[in-house]
């Protein structure tokens, strides 16, 4: 294991020991954000989100790319503060940014596009909705609430990074890059060739945007291995279509490989700065 994972860890570690035993200790106090709620027409509910802002934020004329983060929860906050922390402050790849969670409510409505034999139930198949949410009420809330720059991430993991897939090749030009991690297309995949093949016809769409995408191949959802040959092949695809991307494949990882966000966010910055 090298120092970089060692050192990761090891903030990771410190975090989530902090939280247990802020929960124990009344004298210890940490922070990883606020919690806020939108009432959102489009889904006819509201939604809770968390919002982690950079040290130093209220007293900063600096504007911040933000980080929107699916599957929202206080355990996905301390991983990418973690993250975060390290490329900003340690390597100093990344700049300071905000963090949106997205908390969810019917996870599995909201992250499938299509009807899957995963979910047989009548009332999935609400990506488009959950998209126009975060397109039409969630962005603009948080961009005319906070000092933010129009640089925006997606980052989704397993059936949320379904959902980031769906939103990269639905409307690539809503966020400049995309992390995606252990997301197939389990008995879906005819569909998203077919969204593939549509959104490909409108290049331009997708210049300067870029991707990351990860894998394990010890994942024990994909036993033997027919869903890690879908990523490769959607990454050959990218490839052929000249898109900023990198597909990196994980020899020793399960699912959802634990150090994709830091390898993400260090590709998408370093792209950056290569592309000033």
């Amino acid at each position: 294991m090298n120092i970089k994972i060692k050192t990761y860890l090891i903030q990771v570690l410190v975090f989530t020991l902090l939280l247990s035993k802020a929960t124990i200790a009344h004298d210890i106090n940490v922070k990883i954000g606020f919690r806020d709620s939108i009432k959102s027409e489009i889904l006819q509910e509201s939604r809770n989100i968390i919002i982690h802002l950079p040290d130093n934020y209220k007293d900063s004329n600096k504007t911040y790319p933000v980080l929107y983060r699916l599957d929202g929860s206080a355990q996905i906050m301390l991983e990418t503060i973690a993250t975060v922390n390290r490329l900003t402050l340690s390597d100093e790849i990344a700049p300071e940014m905000i963090i949106v969670a997205i908390e969810n409510t019917n996870r599995a409505r909201d992250m499938w596009p299509v009807n899957a034999k995963y979910y047989p139930k009548p009332n999935i198949a609400g990506a488009g909705n959950f998209l126009e949410f975060i397109e039409k009420e969630l962005i603009p809330y948080i961009e005319n609430n906070y000092n933010t720059t129009q640089e925006r991430i997606l980052c989704g993991q397993s059936l949320s990074g379904v959902f980031t897939n769906y939103t990269f090749l639905s409307k690539p030009e809503l966020f400049n890059s995309y992390i995606i991690s252990s997301a197939a297309f389990p008995s879906c995949e005819d569909y998203f060739k077919d969204l593939s093949t549509k959104a490909f016809q409108q290049a331009d769409k997708f210049k300067g945007k870029k991707l990351f995408m990860t894998n394990g191949l010890k994942d024990p959802l994909d036993p033997n291995g027919k869903l890690q040959l879908q990523i490769a092949d959607f990454s050959n695809l990218i490839h052929e279509n000249n898109i900023v991307h990198k597909y990196v494949t994980y020899e020793n990882e399960g699912h959802v490989p634990y150090h994709s966000l830091y390898d993400g966010l260090k590709f998408i910055f370093e792209s950056n700065r290569k592309n000033q």
